[in-house]
């Protein structure tokens, strides 16, 4: 009789192992998103993305602490983005299912960030400032670049986007951040599993 195959088990992947899996399935999570959105396959590059956020979902030593911050991270996208639509300085027109609210796409890119609080972006909490910053200075940049790929209309003044992503992302990024750091000091924190022989 053949030996049965051996078992696996579950062993915790190293801080830079676990980092640099995070940085990936962000990455290409976002590249999903945001060129489906480009190439207009806005469903698509949603799906796709929500897959990678499935993957890191599956990855968690804390599966549940990380699912509800993506939830909160959806929810706040949501808040964030149609505050945006409905002052006019942002407009979408691909992948979008009700009028007044964001794309489906753009809600899991807000999800994925989430997913990385803990992880590759874990430097966001080193001070109390950090996430503000990055906020102000994070969110115009990355809504300038998706503006490029034509996924998103900025108002055509400009400054008032700039301006009203600046001062929202400063408030959602430390928001997310909160929630992310008193989650912390649980066993198995910010690190992700691995299937290994036993």
């Amino acid at each position: 009789m053949p030996p049965s195959p051996a078992p696996r088990r579950r062993s915790v992947a190293t801080d830079a192992m676990t980092r640099a899996i995070n940085y990936t399935l962000y990455q290409a999570g976002w590249f999903a998103c945001v060129l489906g959105a480009s190439w207009h396959w806005p469903w698509t590059g949603a799906a796709l993305g929500a897959v990678l956020l499935a993957a890191h979902l599956a990855l968690s030593s804390r599966r549940a602490d990380e699912t509800r911050l993506a939830l909160l991270a959806g929810l706040a996208g949501v808040v964030v983005e149609s505050v945006q639509i409905g002052l006019g300085t942002l407009t979408y027109d691909r992948g979008v299912f009700a009028s007044g609210l964001p794309p489906g796409w753009l809600i899991v890119v807000w999800m994925q960030f989430a997913t990385t609080l803990r992880f590759s972006m874990r430097w966001l909490d080193a001070r109390w400032w950090v996430p503000i910053l990055f906020g102000a200075i994070g969110g115009p940049l990355a809504y300038s670049i998706a503006a490029g790929l034509d996924v998103v209309q900025l108002h055509p003044a400009t400054w008032p986007s700039v301006l009203s992503l600046a001062v929202l992302w400063s408030i959602a990024v430390p928001l997310i951040v909160t929630v992310a750091r008193r989650q912390d000091g649980k066993p198995g924190d910010g690190r992700y599993l691995i299937a290994a022989a036993r």
